[in-house]
């Protein structure tokens, strides 16, 4: 059995992720309502398009605080270039 250092890959839930559904209902909702109304006034048009540029806005600020995945996994990176550096004189041996 081998024994890995390396721990667990799931990522750890954040309220950002947990905000972003109902953001995403919320704009197909609006989306839907202008759509399908037909007889729509234009203050009421002007405000749904308000609201869901509003909320677009807010979904790309939740973005922008989400860590990235090359940011967080460099010190997995460089464990596992010292490994593939480590076994380079075994892969001279496969090749005969």
């Amino acid at each position: 059995m081998i024994d890995s250092s390396r721990r667990a890959a799931a990522p750890q839930p954040t309220p950002a992720y947990a905000a972003l559904g109902p953001l995403l209902g919320a704009i197909a909702l609006i989306t839907l309502a202008l759509s399908l109304a037909d007889d729509l006034g234009t203050p009421a048009f002007l405000a749904l398009i308000g609201a869901e540029l509003l909320l677009i806005a807010g979904m790309g600020a939740l973005f922008g605080t989400l860590p990235t995945r090359s940011a967080t996994g460099t010190s997995e990176r460089l464990r596992d270039e010292a490994t593939l550096d480590a076994l380079e004189p075994l892969r001279g041996s496969e090749q005969r």
